[in-house]
């Protein structure tokens, strides 16, 4: 299902990782929601207290695990990189945390596993950091399909390309989870997967290495009964990206279906468009996440579901290493 922004009482909030989606979207999603920012921890205590300054929060630290510490914090946003996600992510939990983390949550289906272990035991909560998933244009293509408006869906193909310019960024590190699979082609599997409603079974992939990462990846997923998706990804393209449907009675065509924040975007279906202004799709999922926390709505994304997509991820890297089309578990 495709989550509905549900508003839950306030919460105060602290930040691993001073990170520039953070400044940029999470902490005013954070505020517009009505919740309150309370503590930054960086390494470099003086870009904490900047990014505190900077939102009013009246905690600043130059170490993780005080900020874990700290018990005015009801919940914590991880966005380090990505190798660093999960460990800190079991960390926050059993600090008595609820955790919103940064995609991708883990690097593997077994550290998927790990964290709901870490969720059982704590009775914490953890939910991906989808954003896209929770923009109305999503629910909106859901209800296309079930009203069968293309029929039958055989084919979708989802693309996401976004020039990646520092040379020193953690993303061309392959230790620390780097390449386009890891940070852009996530958001393609996950749209597919959530618009489908299927699982895929089987993977493909063709990497174009820069360095020890995927500065490109194709790949493509059998979802069974005759559905099968495609997608693509790269560090080194013009930013660009859409989501297309081919169904057994039309086509459906989103034309900027995963960075939305602020950009009015359009649906495109049997030869009608559709339009939808812009808005902040943070907001609403930093909405959801809260009003799940609080028992106010259900976990449209919860470790369950962000397991099917860790599965697929390891399946795309294990047919790109091996140059074969590789099962996904089920």
């Amino acid at each position: 299902m495709t989550a509905a922004p549900v508003v839950g009482p306030q919460f105060r909030w602290g930040f691993l990782g001073a990170s520039r989606i953070g400044h940029r979207a999470l902490a005013p999603a954070v505020q517009a929601a009505g919740h309150r920012l309370h503590a930054v921890a960086a390494r470099d205590p003086a870009r904490a207290r900047a990014f505190a300054d900077a939102f009013g929060a009246p905690r600043a630290y130059g170490s993780y695990a005080e900020l874990l510490a700290d018990p005015g914090i009801d919940l914590v946003y991880v966005a380090l990189p990505n190798d660093a996600h999960a460990g800190w992510t079991i960390r926050a939990l059993d600090a008595g945390k609820h955790v919103l983390c940064e995609k991708p949550l883990a690097l593997s289906a077994e550290e998927v596993r790990h964290l709901q272990d870490a969720e059982r035991r704590t009775g914490r909560h953890v939910m991906e950091a989808f954003c896209h998933l929770h923009h109305p244009q999503m629910a909106r293509v859901q209800d296309i399909l079930g009203n069968g408006e293309i029929g039958r869906t055989v084919a979708i193909q989802a693309i996401f390309g976004n020039l990646l310019l520092p040379p020193d960024d953690f993303r061309w590190i392959a230790a620390h989870g780097g390449g386009a699979l890891y940070d852009l082609g996530c958001y393609c599997v996950s749209a597919m997967r959530v618009l489908t409603g299927c699982e895929p079974v089987r993977a493909a992939a063709v990497p174009a290495m820069q360095g020890d990462v995927d500065a490109t990846m194709t790949g493509q997923l059998d979802f069974g009964d005759g559905l099968v998706g495609q997608f693509a990804c790269s560090f080194v393209s013009v930013r660009t990206q859409h989501l297309q449907m081919i169904g057994t009675k039309g086509t459906l065509f989103l034309d900027w279906p995963i960075s939305t924040k602020g950009r009015d975007t359009r649906l495109d279906v049997n030869g009608r468009s559709e339009h939808f202004a812009a808005t902040d799709p943070y907001v609403r999922m930093v909405e959801h996440f809260a009003a799940a926390v609080a028992g106010r709505a259900g976990m449209a994304y919860g470790l369950d579901w962000s397991l099917r997509q860790a599965q697929a991820l390891d399946a795309l890297f294990a047919a790109a290493r091996t140059v074969s089309v590789v099962s996904v578990p089920r």
